[in-house]
């Protein structure tokens, strides 16, 4: 009996100490702000690193259905399908993914085309893709005077044959 009870406090300090550590590593624990929603060089313009925003305000927007582009003169790969979710800030910046969904669905697939599929084999290959796409995403919507919003980029299948 003895020995249990001493195996449950020892149990119930881990747990507390994880998590108090967790907090004060992530910067809750001093009530830290969490940083700004959008990310920004001196001059104004965005960065390509992904918005700041907590995980229970972003809105996951389908950009259905799934991108398929081919590659020509590539020996091994022929083509790539992929789905992507992109994470925005508000509904504004969801319903501009909507209404403009034809126009940024062109933008990417001409970008994707122009992607070497050798890199693309590499998870490095596909996180700069993912990263491109993001901003691809944020410049088209920018250029069409939606306000900033795209926090980021997300693949939810990816395949290369």
């Amino acid at each position: 009996m003895k020995n249990t009870i001493i195996l449950i406090a020892i149990g119930f300090i881990a747990v507390v100490s994880g998590v108090l550590g967790t907090l004060f590593v992530t910067g809750n624990l001093h009530g830290k702000s969490p940083a700004p929603a959008v990310a920004e060089d001196g001059d104004g313009t965005q960065t390509s690193e992904p918005m700041r925003i907590e995980p229970s305000e972003r809105i996951y927007v389908s950009l259905d259905p799934a991108f398929v582009a081919t590659f020509r003169g590539s020996q091994t790969v022929q083509f790539v399908q992929f789905d992507l979710e992109v994470a925005v800030t508000n509904k504004q910046v969801e319903e501009a993914l909507k209404t403009h969904g034809p126009a940024i669905r062109n933008r990417l697939v001409m970008l994707l085309s122009d992607q070497d599929p050798e890199v693309l084999r590499t998870q490095e290959g596909k996180e700069q893709l993912r990263v491109h796409i993001r901003d691809e995403i944020g410049a088209m919507l920018d250029s069409l005077d939606v306000e900033p919003g795209v926090v980021d980029a997300y693949f939810t299948s990816f395949l290369m044959q």
